[in-house]
């Protein structure tokens, strides 16, 4: 018996990420690292007389405090979601809906399309640079012309990586007459420089809001800034995110919003997280040094290299050495393939016969050949750039 499901859902596909057996794990952009000794020393005394039995917070009150105290601002200034992931759904629902459009970027984030089809609106997609970096005029012209009612930013850009500057965003959310979502969910490897010159919060915490929209929120009524936990701060297995925003949009966004949405568990971590931030601030220099270096060991060889502010690199093969892999692809698997996809899935399979997972977009349209490379940790880098550098060897002798 066939039934039918609603009628936005008839193309999507599930969204999937390859679960295969590896000794290093590079293609979700975790964190490899493991938790600081102090945290997670902290985490575990809780644990044992943890309350599992009660309801959360029905709003996450707890962590909303903990962040907007952090941040100095009001408690409505803040929602949490299970990962920064929810909260993107959630607001397609609520800013979208038939005949309602959402600005999206390209090449980004695949699940914004995603979330803009399931909530009913019509998607309109604006283009990045040629080296993945918005243009603010050119985005401000394509607002003006098609209008949406959402926009959304990915900053740093997912799967690229570009860091643009506080500046260039913050002359689009003041050009716009929509709401705007500036999705940072890798902002804390970014390094921004940039604050507001009038901001007067200390210098202690002017770290955690240098580079980011999150400076700027109270100064706009159109701006949600979206974070995670995920990434920088290693919880991807529990879920946890927030938005930080202009009062009245955060309501908005909770009016859709189940009751209870986060467990209790989750927020419980995420908020001895938060306290204790600063304990990650050594681990996510460590990575920002770890991509540098492989992003250049990557040129050395002959890679193209995206400009990555993020914990992951996408790179792909050119010139002779793209012949090179092409034609050791043809004949090590007799599959003939376009010579950009080719050299893409050499670098795929052969890293996955050493016991090393990657992302794979040597399909996708304007990334034709890309790998994406999570940092991980330095041990683990060396044994990538390794095998790397004895394939470069081996398909050029």
């Amino acid at each position: 018996m066939d039934f039918v499901a609603r009628q936005s859902l008839k193309d999507i596909e599930e969204y999937s990420v390859e679960h295969v057996a590896a000794d290093i794990i590079v293609n979700a952009n975790e964190n490899n690292f493991p938790m600081p000794e102090k945290v997670a020393a902290k985490i575990e005394k809780i644990t044992k007389d943890f309350p599992f039995n009660r309801y959360p917070p029905i709003k996450a009150e707890n962590l909303c405090k903990t962040i907007a105290e952090g941040l100095e601002l009001d408690i409505e200034n803040i929602k949490i979601g299970n990962g920064s992931s929810e909260l993107l759904q959630t607001a397609c629902y609520v800013f979208g809906g038939f005949g309602k459009k959402i600005a999206i970027p390209y090449p980004s984030f695949s699940m914004y399309g995603v979330y803009v089809q399931m909530s009913d609106s019509t998607a309109v997609q604006y283009p990045l640079s040629d080296d993945g970096f918005l243009d603010a005029d050119k985005l401000i012209a394509f607002c003006r012309k098609e209008r949406p009612d959402l926009l959304i930013i990915c900053n740093p850009n997912n799967p690229t990586g570009n860091y643009n500057e506080l500046p260039v965003v913050e002359k689009i959310i003041g050009a716009v007459q929509c709401p705007v979502i500036v999705d940072e969910a890798y902002m804390e490897f970014a390094d921004g420089k940039d604050v507001p010159p009038l901001d007067m919060r200390p210098l202690s915490k002017v770290w955690l809001i240098a580079g980011s929209t999150l400076s700027l929120v109270g100064s706009y009524s159109n701006l949600m800034c979206f974070r995670t936990f995920s990434k920088a701060y290693g919880l991807a297995g529990l879920r946890c995110g927030y938005a930080a925003g202009a009062a009245q949009l955060i309501k908005l966004l909770g009016k859709a919003l189940l009751p209870y949405n986060v467990n209790a568990y989750s927020l419980m971590a995420a908020k001895v997280v938060y306290e204790n931030k600063a304990l990650y601030k050594t681990m996510v220099k460590t990575i920002r040094k770890e991509r540098d270096k492989m992003a250049g060991f990557l040129r050395k060889l002959g890679f193209r290299v995206w400009p990555s502010a993020t914990n992951f690199l996408m790179f792909c093969a050119h010139g002779f050495l793209r012949e090179k892999l092409a034609a050791a692809y043809g004949k090590k698997y007799g599959e003939h393939l376009p010579d950009a996809v080719a050299s893409g899935k050499m670098l795929y399979r052969y890293f996955l016969e050493n016991g090393i997972l990657t992302r794979d977009y040597t399909t996708h349209p304007y990334l034709t050949g890309c790998l994406r490379v999570t940092v991980g940790r330095p041990e683990e880098n060396k044994i990538i750039l390794e095998k790397l550098a004895a394939l470069n060897t081996e398909v050029r002798s």
